[in-house]
Order: C-alpha cells, then sequence, then structure tokens
C-alpha cells in the first residue's frame, strides 16, 4: 500500500472509530445512535451516563424520526417516559427548568436606564426563554415575564 492509501486508510479508520462513518459488516450496513440504557422518567434531565450506543441498519438510520447524536440529548429535560434501548424522538426532549413551580424567583424590572428587583413566587415551570407568571411577594399581584438561565424573571415594558 502506497504511502497516500496508508493515509486515507488511517483517515478512514479513524472517523469510523468516531462514528462519522458506518460500519460494515458483511452486506449490512450499521449506524450507532443513542438509547436511554434505562428507562428515563418526565422531568428527568439526561446525563451522558444515561445513554448507550444501540447499533441500527442503514434503511432504519436512512428513515430518521430519532435524535441520532448523543450531544441533542444530554443535558435536556425528558417530556414523557424515555424507555430503555428504545430511540428518543426530538419531541420527547425540551430544555431543562430554570424557573421551579413554587419557588422563590427574583423578578427584575429594567426601562430605560432604570432597574427594579423585586421578590417573587413562581406559578409554574418555565424554561430559559419561556414566558412565566410570577406572584409578587408583597403585593400579591401576578406578573408575567421571561425566565432567564440564571433563574431569574426579567419584566421589560412593552
Amino acid at each position: 500500500m502506497s504511502g497516500k492509501g496508508l493515509a486515507l486508510a488511517l483517515a478512514g479508520a479513524i472517523l469510523l472509530m468516531a462514528g462519522a462513518l458506518p460500519a460494515t459488516s458483511g452486506e449490512k450496513t450499521q449506524r450507532q445512535i443513542p438509547v436511554p440504557a434505562a428507562t428515563i422518567y418526565p422531568g428527568e434531565v439526561i446525563r451522558a451516563a444515561m445513554l448507550r450506543l444501540r447499533p441500527v441498519s442503514a434503511r432504519y438510520y436512512a428513515r430518521g424520526g430519532f435524535v441520532a447524536e448523543a450531544g441533542r440529548i444530554v443535558g435536556k429535560m425528558a417530556r414523557r417516559t424515555l424507555v430503555r434501548g428504545r430511540p428518543v424522538p426530538p419531541n420527547a426532549l425540551r430544555e431543562p427548568y430554570a424557573v421551579f413551580s413554587g419557588k422563590a424567583v427574583q423578578v427584575i424590572y429594567r426601562s430605560a436606564g432604570l432597574s427594579i428587583t423585586i421578590l417573587g413566587t413562581a406559578l409554574e415551570s418555565a424554561s430559559s426563554g419561556e414566558v412565566v407568571a410570577v406572584r409578587n411577594v408583597d403585593s400579591g399581584r401576578i406578573i408575567h415575564g421571561v425566565a432567564q438561565k440564571d433563574g431569574t424573571v426579567l419584566v421589560k415594558t412593552p
């Protein structure tokens, strides 16, 4: 084998081990997809240790309808029960909650250089970027704002 051929074979082997190329066994082409290693229940945030790779045929892989990369599952929250060994559909995942129902949150109001911070109680759980209802602890009024990654709620004037 020439130097160039050896380099191409080595590059192909590296890509195969990294999962970038399908593995072949005889006539059948196989791909690896992430699946739950055990049942994952709604509300659980998925960690890498909760997944394992499962081989599927190229035909099944091409059909789609599931998340094909573990990086798109890890850190997400299950919307519904994910069964051990079954492919994970994209609509079964969501961003984890940043604000939790019944918990105290800081509500920040910002307008034209003015910033006011109050304490509130979240009336619902919400992920970062979602609108959430919060009850003002002092006045009892309900305020709507956008949940932030740090667990605060940002209220802006229209």
